[in-house]
C-alpha cells in the first residue's frame, strides 16, 4: 500500500475490508489483497473532485465504526469474515433510506474495483483479448474503420 496517493494506509484499510464483506471472494476468486481493488480505489479517488474524496472517506470511517452501532462490540477491521458478514446484512436492512443508500454506493465502488482486477476477470470467464480479436473483425467484416 505504499503506493497510494490520494487514500491514508487507514482508508486503504477499510475499503479492503468492506470489499472484502461485500465481494466475499474465498475460496472461489482471490482475496481482495491479490487483487488491485484498493489501488483501483486509489486511483478512484485520486481522480475525484476534493469534495466527493471528503465524502468518501468521512464514510469509510462511519463505515469503519457502525458495527458498533449494529451490535458488535469493536470496530469493522476487528471482525473476523462471519462478523463482517452479519455486519454487512445489518447495514444493508438499516430503517434509515440514507444509510442503504451510502451503503450501496460503497458496495457498488467495491464490487467494480474488485471485479475490474484482472485476474478476477479471468477467473470468472471473461477474456477481453477475444473480445478485442472479435471486434476487430466484426469492424473489418463490416468495412468500418
Amino acid at each position: 500500500m505504499s503506493s497510494l496517493r490520494a487514500l491514508t494506509p487507514r482508508e486503504a484499510s477499510i475499503f479492503a475490508c468492506v470489499c472484502d464483506a461485500v465481494v466475499a471472494p474465498e475460496p472461489v476468486l482471490p482475496p481482495v489483497r491479490e487483487t488491485d481493488a484498493v489501488a483501483a480505489f486509489d486511483d478512484w479517488m485520486t481522480r475525484a473532485p476534493a469534495l466527493n474524496r471528503y465524502g468518501m472517506r468521512a464514510l469509510l470511517y462511519a463505515l469503519e465504526l457502525s458495527p458498533l452501532a449494529t451490535g458488535a462490540r469493536t470496530r469493522l477491521r476487528r471482525l473476523d469474515r462471519d462478523g463482517r458478514a452479519r455486519w454487512l446484512r445489518a447495514v444493508e436492512g438499516a430503517p434509515s433510506g440514507q444509510v442503504r443508500l451510502m451503503t450501496k454506493l460503497v458496495k457498488g465502488a467495491a464490487q467494480l474495483c474488485y471485479y475490474g482486477d484482472d485476474r478476477v476477470l479471468a477467473r470468472c470467464g471473461y477474456d477481453p483479448d477475444a473480445n478485442l480479436r472479435r471486434g476487430r473483425a466484426l469492424r473489418i467484416a463490416e468495412g468500418r474503420p
